[in-house]
């Protein structure tokens, strides 16, 4: 199975949170609207009607425009507001694996176990036993199985992943995807369904669905690779509240055995 998905998760969901940046730049649609409304001194870029000049644009255009402005405003607004909520996330999960053309390719189950800045824990127990650990610095990647230890920086993983985004919240980050909130003819199900496409083609990610049940709490989350797998999580038994301390003593520390092979990637 390759691992890749996984990581690229961890690494994403590991990066430092900013808490202060919640605010929407609103000046962008106001803006917007002002300029689509200014009369226009390009000749080609007019017409006359009696002795008024006005822009080609239509009054009809630029209300479109505007509402697909405030739709993408609107749909950052909301996604921001849900991972908000993300401090600390405990969950198990059920993970399947497609290829292009729907087929199975692999399934696990295991336990995701996250705290912000920098901490995260994911650990399958099927069908193999693995344990992968971000300790803030880099991320580990243990195979119980083969002996062997992959340990892969931080910085490696997360660029053009639309995944940053569980854990950023400065404009720049959220500037370089492209958010759509799914209606109910596009969602796959009932829940809340936020869509992340990168601006970059880069990337090994070409899509990132989060899905929020009534309760706010993230409960699905399908990643579309560029080779066109599709990683769909199921998350279940959800805890945001559990013991902090005991936590960062027990669950994000990494000791490894001596008989272990390391590959180390940083």
């Amino acid at each position: 199975m390759n691992k890749v998905i996984p990581i690229m998760m961890a690494m994403a969901l590991t990066a430092p949170l900013s808490l202060s940046a919640m605010q929407i730049a609103s000046a962008n649609l106001t803006s917007a609207n002002i300029t689509s409304d200014a009369p226009k001194t390009n000749s080609d870029a007019t017409v006359v009607v009696g002795s008024a000049t006005k822009p080609k644009f239509t009054a009809h255009s630029a209300k479109e425009m505007s509402k697909a402005d405030d739709a993408a405003n609107s749909a950052n607004v909301l996604l921001k507001k849900r991972l908000h909520g993300l401090q600390q996330y405990q969950a198990a999960f059920n993970q399947t694996v497609t290829d292009a053309q729907g087929n199975i390719v692999h399934e696990a189950q295991g336990t995701l176990t996250m705290m912000r800045p920098n901490k995260l824990r994911w650990e399958t127990t099927f069908p193999d036993e693995t344990l992968l650990i971000a300790d803030g610095e880099a991320v580990w990647n243990i195979d119980t199985f083969v002996e062997q230890v992959t340990i892969i920086s931080q910085d490696q993983a997360i660029k053009d992943n639309p995944i940053v985004l569980l854990t950023a919240n400065d404009d720049e980050t959220w500037d370089s995807f492209v958010i759509s909130k799914l209606d109910d003819a596009k969602a796959s199900s009932t829940l809340e369904q936020y869509q992340i496409v990168p601006k970059s083609t880069d990337g090994q990610i070409k899509s990132l669905t989060l899905g929020f049940n009534s309760d706010g709490i993230l409960s699905t989350l399908d990643m579309l690779d560029a080779q066109d797998q599709t990683s769909a999580l199921v998350f279940s038994k959800q805890d945001l509240d559990f013991a902090i301390d005991t936590a960062k003593d027990n669950l994000f520390s990494v000791d490894v055995p001596q008989s272990y092979i390391i590959d180390d990637q940083r």
